[in-house]
């Protein structure tokens, strides 16, 4: 939610805007108003926007490593396989 204090919706405010309507004038605010961040951190947690973010992440990162077994076996390939698995585990 870090990206929050930076005005940004990312993907599990954007799923939970979907869930929550409450959410969504936050949002077009730009999480500007005093407790919104808060307020939307809560929202957040009280939907499935985490899960449904997480879900896409794996999909994309899947996509990526089914693209780069085409590629021959190489360290090059070895270590952007080892970055999706990276990015999924990272803590935020």
């Amino acid at each position: 939610m870090a990206d929050v204090s930076l005005g940004l919706a990312t993907a599990p405010v954007l799923y939970a805007a979907q869930q929550s309507k409450q959410l969504r004038p936050v949002i077009k605010r730009r999480f500007k108003e005093e407790g919104d961040a808060e307020l939307a951190y809560e929202l957040v947690m009280q939907t499935d926007g985490v899960v449904k973010a997480q879900q896409l992440a794996l999909f994309h990162a899947q996509s990526a490593v089914d693209a780069l077994m085409e590629l021959p076996p190489s360290d090059a390939q070895r270590a952007l396989i080892r970055l999706t698995e990276v990015v999924l585990t990272r803590a935020s």
